[in-house]
């Protein structure tokens, strides 16, 4: 009976998932800047302001000042996709705690701009607007009039100009300037206009500015910081002796390491801040267990519905901390979770649907945004074994590679066959998007992959797996964190029995992200994997599994040659000719004011990987299920579902409410 329900179910997805184009009859939230354009687009005001019952009851009580001195003087307003919501409730969501985990579908980072829910587009959010000049050297940044933090301190351009100054500019806080605020080699300059405003100036033009700020480089404790509560901590605000008393009894040795415990605003979608903390997200922290996490919602928070309700609607946050999968998937089937998202997959979408009326959800669908869920690297800079790294290097390796995996049944197996076999590449509905960079080199040819190692003269030795040129067996170790975004130990367990059969022997072993880390920084890894996300809007700013830009644990297949990049030619190896032109692509990319121009360069790029294979691709965009309970509404059916979105941060989670009959 099993397999006969999963057969109907796969039926069902085949005639009911339609790739997400966005078209007109796609629901969406709408976003206004300010109620001014609210009232521009629609002809409606809004008069008043509205609150929660239990927020009103604290004004009443004399704990809060009134509703609209609690809001900026031009919040943003947002339509919700459904309805207007009803305020209460308290979510229940499974952690983990410290680290990014379903809360953030509820409680996302606040940057100063916004991905749009489209995918590609940028919206505005803590700044109300921004304009470029100067050739786009120079970057202008309105704040909004009026905002404040969770604690009622108030927002300003001094939070934008403190982290500049205090935290980027401190050496002893940031030792290596962020690459992103340095394009052209120079760190940008930020200065403040007036209490609402701020100006960057960077040394070439950077358009690209805008994607930071719209993604993790815009966030707190990326650009902006708590001043007044992170002062204390401070050597400039506070005397050092009084700063180290108490950093001693922490058990810290150091000023800055003891700052950096308290400033940590960016970790684990800023979960990683003490309770009490002022933010500007949706909900902060009230009280920190071992086990759990509560959050309450923010009183001051600065956006609100089109009838003048303060947003969120939802009064607290509930979340556990569990981390093994099985056990999470049971909470999923009996209803003890609102809404489940970065640990779901669509091999238990079955499960999920079979659960649905005792857990009391409903399975949305929504499109992943990861170019290919399972991405191997070869490390074409492995030190360690010279004739090794020289085979990696070897184009016809890499395509044998490639040609070995069967990935229709990858997709047939592990996504329902919902899944699209392809390269790592970007994603259909990016401008840079071309059939031919998806389909290189994916056909299921183990003939044309072992023709292509006899021709490299890679001959097979007495027990069937193939001798490298020194006449020793080609082994290849494959080391990787298996986490929860992709099925990338089911995958790696298909792909090394296709390997076997042309003669390649690869041993997976599994290793904790510290370790990954560790191992990459030394240069020990010889073949690696990751999920190829960055493969819609962040793919400008962050193609890390197409360009060398710094030593990262994501981007195995380059290392040294990313060290190189980084440190301007004085560490790690000089790269091939190949390399530094997709490097500069890259550099002329970011710097193009010209949207023509930009694309027609990361075209070049991709066109390098669909010819070298730097990164080997399996299966990508599959439908990710989205678990959600029946009465939480203002989530919508479609959306795309990945990192370059944040996931949830787009489709405003502030408006999500639990519906009461």
């Amino acid at each position: 009976m099993r397999k006969i329900f999963t057969a109907v179910l796969v039926f069902v997805l085949l005639i009911s998932v339609i790739p997400i184009s966005f078209s007109q009859e796609t629901k969406f939230h709408k976003q206004y800047s300010t109620p001014t354009d609210y009232y521009k687009a629609t002809g409606k005001r809004i008069n008043k302001y509205s609150e929660s019952p239990v927020l009103a009851e604290q004004v009443k009580q004399g704990k809060l000042p009134p509703i609209k001195e609690r809001l900026p003087k031009e919040p943003i307003v947002i339509a919700p996709v459904e309805e207007i919501g009803q305020y209460g409730g308290k979510a229940q969501v499974i952690g983990p705690v410290n680290s990014y985990g379903d809360t953030e579908a509820l409680r996302p980072h606040e940057g100063i701009l916004r991905v749009g829910p489209d995918g590609f587009s940028i919206v505005p959010n803590i700044a109300k607007d921004w304009k470029f000049s100067q050739g786009g050297k120079v970057l202008t940044i309105y704040l909004r009039e009026g905002m404040k933090w969770s604690d009622g301190a108030p927002f300003t351009a001094d939070d934008i100009m403190f982290w500049y100054e205090d935290v980027l500019l401190n050496n002893e806080l940031t030792p290596t300037k962020p690459a992103e605020w340095s394009p052209g080699g120079k760190l940008m300059k930020l200065d403040k206009i007036n209490n609402y405003t701020v100006r960057a100036t960077f040394a070439v033009p950077y358009p690209v500015a805008t994607i930071y700020l719209a993604h993790s480089a815009g966030v707190a404790g990326r650009f902006f910081l708590p001043k007044h509560y992170l002062m204390k901590f401070h050597p400039k605000y506070t005397p050092t002796d009084k700063i180290m008393e108490q950093a001693k009894k922490e058990g810290f040795n150091s000023w800055y390491q003891y700052f950096g415990k308290y400033a940590d605003y960016y970790g684990g979608g800023g979960m990683a801040i003490d309770a009490g903390a002022p933010t500007l997200q949706t909900y902060y922290i009230e009280k920190r267990e071992l086990d759990h996490v509560i959050l309450k919602r923010n009183p001051y928070y600065w956006k609100i519905d089109t009838a003048g309700n303060q947003l969120p609607y939802i009064d607290e946050i509930f979340v556990t901390d569990i981390s093994n999968l099985e056990v999470v998937n049971t909470k999923i089937a009996s209803g003890e979770v609102d809404i489940a998202e970065i640990g779901t997959t669509m091999e238990n979408y079955p499960f999920y649907m079979e659960n649905r009326e005792r857990g009391n959800y409903r399975v949305l669908l929504w499109q992943s945004i990861i170019g290919a869920d399972v991405t191997y690297q070869l490390n074409l800079t492995y030190k360690e074994d010279p004739v090794l790294r020289n085979i990696f290097r070897d184009v016809r390796f890499r395509r044998a590679m490639s040609l070995a995996l069967n990935r229709d049944e990858i997709n047939s197996i592990l996504y329902l066959g919902l899944g699209t076999p392809r390269q790592a590449t970007v994603i259909p509905q990016s401008p840079y998007f071309e059939e031919s960079f998806a389909k290189a080199y994916i056909e299921y040819n183990p003939k044309e992959a072992n023709r292509l190692l006899d021709e490299m003269g890679l001959k097979k030795g007495p027990d069937g797996y193939r001798l490298r040129p020194d006449g020793k067996r080609l082994e290849i170790l494959l080391e990787y964190e298996d986490n929860l975004e992709t099925p990338k130990g089911k995958t790696t367990e298909m792909a090394v029995h296709y390997w076997d059969v042309i003669g390649i022997k690869v041993t997976p072993k599994v290793i904790s992200s510290s370790l990954k880390s560790q191992r990459t920084s030394a240069n020990l890894i010889q073949f690696g994997l990751w999920h190829a996300d960055r493969a819609g809007f962040l793919f400008t700013t962050e193609p890390y599994y197409w360009v060398p830009i710094e030593v990262r644990s994501e981007a195995l297949w380059c290392v040294e040659w990313g060290r190189w990049f980084a440190s301007g030619g004085k560490a790690g190896e000089e790269p091939p000719a190949e390399i530094k032109k997709v490097r500069e692509n890259w550099e002329k990319m970011k710097s193009a004011m010209d949207e023509k121009e930009r694309v027609r360069l990361g075209k070049e790029i991709l066109k390098s990987n669909a010819e070298n294979l730097w990164t080997i691709g399996t299966v990508g965009l599959a439908p990710h299920p989205v678990v959600v309970k029946n009465n939480l509404r203002n989530v919508p059916e479609k959306g795309l579902w990945g990192w370059d979105l944040r996931r949830f941060t787009s489709y405003a989670p502030e408006t999500f409410f639990f519906k009461q009959k």
